[in-house]
């Protein structure tokens, strides 16, 4: 026999019971009733002092569900909590209900004592592409952690980022193969003409993937100064290396020129 649904009022009425599990529970029932659950807003922010960190953390994801940017300024201050999951989930919920107003939140994150919290900053500020992250992203490029260098290089992407540049061009000296790799790709996507002998010399990385990006960007900077390094890379043992060189190549190719030049290669 099927089980009838809880009433929405004893839901409501759950979320303050003694016990968490009860609280969790009801917090998940509520959050299934989309026709109702904006009613308990004011409800889920109070548990946002719940002693339990699974109620508190499924209350920051409810306020994130709820979508109403009055949580905000309840929620920034948890950025500083002492959990980690916390800190965490409230950064995504922040963005999430607001983006702009949660971009100093993402710059604060990035020095976060949590290498987690600052990836996740990172990450976000990439997607949002705002400029006046630049500095606080070049500054990310020195941290001590391969993936958070690499998230901040992958933000940099932002049109007109032209600091970012030499910075960026540093990283292709990096020992991380992955570092390489996506210095190349951004360097290409910013079209400056200053990556275009850089990633010449990058041609001859020891690892496919980084030769292979590098061509890539020389294919998008179009940069005339690329061709004889191309036409050799265009004979590259790695087959994904040389189809890159020859899209490179083609990029290069002057208008009105039949052959181009893939038959030099």
């Amino acid at each position: 026999m099927k089980t009838p649904p809880i009433p929405f009022t004893t839901l409501l009425a759950e979320l303050a019971d003694p016990n968490s599990r009860v609280r969790r529970r009801a917090l998940t029932s509520i959050m299934r009733c989309r026709n109702e659950r904006e009613q308990a807003f004011a409800l889920v922010l109070a548990l946002l002092n719940d002693p339990d960190d699974q109620v508190r953390n499924a209350a920051i994801k409810a306020l994130g569900t709820l979508g109403d940017p009055q949580a905000f300024p309840a929620l920034r201050p948890l950025l500083t909590h002492q959990n980690i999951r916390t800190r965490l989930l409230v950064l995504q919920t922040l963005v999430q209900l607001d983006e702009q107003q949660a971009f100093p939140c993402l710059l604060t994150a990035l020095h976060d004592q949590s290498a987690s919290m600052s990836w996740e900053a990172a990450r976000a500020l990439g997607t949002l592409g705002d400029a006046r992250a630049v500095e606080a992203l070049i500054a990310a490029l020195s941290d001590e952690y391969d993936y958070i260098r690499e998230a901040a290089i992958t933000a940099l992407a932002i049109p007109g980022a032209v600091r970012a540049v030499e910075p960026l061009i540093a990283m292709l000296d990096d020992t991380s193969v992955s570092i390489r790799q996506e210095a190349a790709r951004v360097l290409g996507v910013l079209g400056d003409v200053r990556a275009v002998e850089p990633l010449i010399a990058l041609l001859g990385d020891a690892h496919w993937k980084v030769r292979e990006l590098a061509a890539e960007a020389l294919g998008e900077l179009g940069d005339a100064r690329a061709l004889a390094s191309l036409i050799v890379a265009r004979r590259d043992e790695n087959r994904w290396v040389s189809r890159a060189a020859a899209g490179a190549l083609a990029r290069l190719r002057p208008a009105g020129t039949e052959s181009g030049f893939l038959l030099l290669g």
